[in-house]
């Protein structure tokens, strides 16, 4: 009763019959001796037949090109252009998955490098004496420029003198 319910809500009630089988049902036995089967279910069931060519098949022509619309027309003509589209979009899902990809992997890997915290504490060490005299260089230091100037004896007299 359940499929005709359903069908009656969806509209279909004229295309759809239902076939009730009472609740108890002589089934014969195969065989000339064999008795017959008396099956003494309390419950019923149904069978839904749903008959060829009552079904509405849905119309997807709104959706299909014009050049494929025609079944007996040759659809190699227009191969071309629906290859194209197939390859077209291809390469866009490629270069999306691409992209996606290189986007996960650099994300995984920043969240090895250190910590701001980290990084706050490390320390840098220089050797002033591979530093020719009167002669500027710059480091990297907690991500900022570092500027160290060795000077020369002139340079540093003139300091003092001030």
């Amino acid at each position: 009763m359940q499929s005709v319910v359903k069908a009656a809500s969806v509209g279909q009630l004229a295309r759809v019959t239902t076939i009730a089988v009472p609740t108890s049902q002589v089934v014969p036995a195969a065989g000339a001796a064999a008795q017959a089967v008396v099956s003494k279910s309390s419950v019923g069931t149904q069978v839904r037949s749903v008959h060829a060519g009552n079904v509405d098949v849905p119309d997807f022509s709104y959706y299909r090109r014009t050049s494929t619309k025609d079944p007996t027309s040759d659809n190699r003509a227009s191969a071309d252009s629906r290859n194209a589209f197939s390859y077209v979009l291809a390469g866009g899902l490629g270069v999306g998955g691409a992209y996606s990809a290189k986007t996960l992997v650099n994300q995984f890997l920043s969240s090895w490098s250190a910590s701001q915290d980290v990084l706050a504490l490390a320390k840098i060490e220089i050797k002033l004496d591979e530093i020719p005299e009167g002669k500027n260089i710059t480091f990297k230091w907690r991500g900022k420029p570092l500027f160290i100037r060795h000077r020369t004896a002139e340079e540093i007299e003139q300091c003092r003198a001030v």
